[in-house]
């Protein structure tokens, strides 16, 4: 998430500090500096006097100022377009602004959401896992019953065979020592 973040961020920062900063191809400084060219031209021609019409302006000094005048209002009209086409370049940025926010909640939303999914899914594997190891502990644990009471039944059977074969060699000794003894007993009755 901070990966995806981190260059929308960026391009945010400069996005604001180009519309708040003016450009060096902005012309408002330059308007501005013609236009006080002007009033200065302006006040010239508005302070020039002829001495042959008692210190009033001639006709001609009129036109100048006149013509002063309609530059100053030219200018003045070429510095209100100027702020206009700014204040436009300015809103566009806020609206491009506005939309990389958008975007950038967007995007956090959707790698919160994919991250809650994820951690879900990482609880219910979890939970999942965790259930079999608890089944196959069950398992175990029947399976070692299991091979406890074969253990106890083989260990009985083998006591069991082991009682049977010492019964049955002692068996065997007695019925041996019962003939051993028929055999002898005979054989002094013979004598």
């Amino acid at each position: 998430m901070t990966k995806r973040l981190l260059p929308l961020l960026f391009a945010l920062t400069s996005t604001a500090a180009l519309a708040q900063a003016p450009t060096p191809d902005d012309p408002l400084p330059r308007l501005i500096q013609e236009r006080q060219q002007l009033v200065q031209e302006y006040e010239a021609a508005n302070g020039q006097r002829n001495a042959f019409l008692a210190n009033k302006p001639s006709k001609k000094d009129l036109q100048e100022v006149v013509d002063a005048l309609k530059g100053i209002i030219r200018k003045d009209t070429e510095i209100v377009r100027a702020v206009q086409a700014g204040t436009l370049r300015k809103t566009a940025a806020v609206v491009a602004e506005n939309q990389q926010v958008k975007q950038l909640a967007t995007v956090a939303q959707t790698d919160q959401s994919s991250t809650r999914e994820r951690f879900h899914d990482l609880e219910n594997q979890i939970a999942n896992l965790q259930e079999r190891d608890r089944q196959r502990e069950k398992k175990l644990q029947d399976l070692q019953a299991t091979a406890d009471e074969a253990t106890a039944a083989r260990t009985s059977r083998e006591l069991l065979a082991a009682t049977l074969a010492v019964l049955s060699v002692g068996l065997l000794l007695y019925v041996l020592k019962l003939r051993g003894q028929r055999s002898v007993a005979p054989a002094k009755r013979r004598k």
